[in-house]
């Protein structure tokens, strides 16, 4: 069987809808962001003429508030918060909320940088930082809310470290439990790099345990071991089969956790304690010096320096070195692809350019120049799927830069999101010729779906009503025990 991929040509009316969604986005952004300078110029002028105090539980800000949640018909905890907003906007953020009347950023964007901005006391230090982010959030393509998130935490880190340490303590470690009509989720609350660890290990140890005939999605498996582990229950694969080829012994589950590892990537003047350069953590973002020189002197951290000059592999290597590997994951810190968060070293290391495996001079080079991270989703879309392209490009001054072209003819520009980390990586001389014939891809080995997505939103919907039925079933058997209890001890006590 042959399989097929999604592929088109680009139409005028596709590049002319898209083009509209794009411009739509923009004015989205931009009324939000039109929508705060309302807000705060009302409330400027009601607390230019305000008798009361702000003390007063009614205050100016509380009343607005409460107005606008009415008009819009949204919670008062949603108008208070965008009345809180719109003051970030016009008082402590304006250069980054003129941003977002601009459509460079997103209302989300905008509320993540707000939040890493809220720890600064210094009005001179909340300038200069707001007039840093908005430069950099312009000149730096597309924006995603993370990236958005990190360009405001590495400033405040760099501008006031104190900021950012403080929201660390405050928002501390802990245990909470949360519910809702759907169920029931325990959120544990730690440090970034102790978080991302603990993840890594759910899933690994997830994954040796459980063989194919596991009955339970990824999640299940994984919230079940956790819950196992935590309560020091026990966990095996259901496939009912005693010579399962998933059983691990204590020892191999012991290994395995040896090796799990979370990559944090700093200057070596950040450790030094020569500077506060901000830092990197693999899956988390941006953190400050001093929590980079924290985890740095625990126990167990193994430092390895990056020797960038020899990040460029030969020609014929398909595999990169560790060094070429480290450098590209690094320096794009993410999935290349605008928007998509995934963590660089949960991504597949792409050739942009293909490696041909016949000859390997004439195709994509490994080299960083040619490197660049991708989710497994962007991977195969951008292998299989006809008119989606990338390219990846090093501007004069050494700044790495990608473009993803989509099926409908649009391009969207981003720089690698860490360039700051490692600004010295786009201007090493690459020891590779220009492409020539890059290697080639077969259709026929796109991967196909283990069911269609017909059948598997059917079955999703058939789970749905099976657990009605049976919330369904468990209410009427319990009246039936209720109602038997009553003809044999007669009727219901007044009491």
């Amino acid at each position: 069987m042959t399989n097929t991929v999604a592929s088109s040509t680009a139409s005028d009316a596709d590049f002319d809808d898209m083009a509209e969604i794009r411009r739509l986005w923009a004015e989205e952004a931009s009324l939000a962001g039109r929508r705060l300078a309302l807000v705060g110029a009302i409330a400027a002028r009601r607390d230019a003429t305000a008798a009361d105090d702000d003390t007063a539980l009614l205050n100016c800000t509380t009343v607005l508030g409460a107005e606008i949640a009415a008009l819009v018909a949204v919670g008062k905890e949603a108008g208070a918060h965008m009345v809180d907003l719109a003051a970030d906007a016009r008082d402590r953020i304006p250069a980054v909320a003129a941003a977002l009347r601009d459509g460079v950023i997103s209302l989300s964007t905008f509320r993540a940088i707000a939040l890493e901005c809220a720890a600064i006391t210094d009005a001179e230090i909340m300038a200069a930082v707001d007039a840093e982010i908005a430069t950099d959030l312009r000149a730096g393509g597309a924006v995603s809310t993370g990236s958005g998130r990190d360009t405001a935490r590495r400033f405040v880190a760099e501008y006031d470290a104190d900021a950012v340490r403080e929201r660390r303590a405050v928002r501390g470690k802990g245990v909470n439990v949360t519910q809702d009509g759907d169920g029931v989720a325990l959120t544990v609350s730690a440090h970034p790099e102790q978080v991302l660890a603990a993840a890594q290990a759910i899933r690994a140890d997830a994954a040796a345990q459980t063989c194919a005939d596991d009955s339970r999605s990824v999640g299940a498996r994984r919230a079940d071991l956790a819950i196992a582990r935590l309560t020091g229950g026990a966990f095996a694969c259901d496939c009912g089969n005693p010579e399962c080829p998933a059983s691990t012994s204590a020892d191999e589950i012991g290994d395995r956790f040896s090796r799990i590892v979370v990559h944090v990537v700093a200057d070596a003047s950040t450790l030094d304690g020569e500077s506060n350069k901000a830092a990197w953590v693999d899956g988390y973002g941006v953190i400050d010096a001093h929590h980079a020189r924290d985890i740095a002197a625990r126990p167990g951290t193994l430092i390895r320096p990056l020797d960038m000059s020899a990040a460029t592999a030969r020609p014929s290597d398909y595999r990169p070195n560790a060094a070429a590997d480290t450098a590209a994951r690094a320096v794009h810190g993410t999935c290349t692809v605008p928007g998509c968060d995934r963590a660089a070293w949960s991504s597949d290391l792409d050739h942009v350019t293909e490696f041909n495996h016949h000859r390997p001079e004439a195709g994509g080079a490994t080299c960083p120049c040619n490197l660049g991270p991708k989710c497994r989703l962007h991977h195969l879309i951008k292998t299989f799927v006809d008119g989606w392209l990338d390219m990846q490009v090093t501007d004069a001054n050494g700044v790495i830069w990608t473009e993803t072209i989509t099926p409908s003819g649009h391009s969207v520009r981003a720089r690698a999101r860490n360039h700051w980390l490692l600004p010295g990586l786009g201007l090493l001389p690459c020891r590779h010729g220009a492409p020539v014939e890059p290697g080639v891809v077969d259709p026929a080995d796109a991967p196909v779906r283990g069911q269609s997505r017909t059948a598997a939103k059917h079955a999703y919907r058939m789970r749905l009503r099976s657990r009605r039925r049976y919330a369904v079933a468990c209410v009427q058997a319990a009246e039936a025990v209720r109602k038997a209890e009553l003809e044999c001890y007669g009727t219901e006590p007044p009491f």
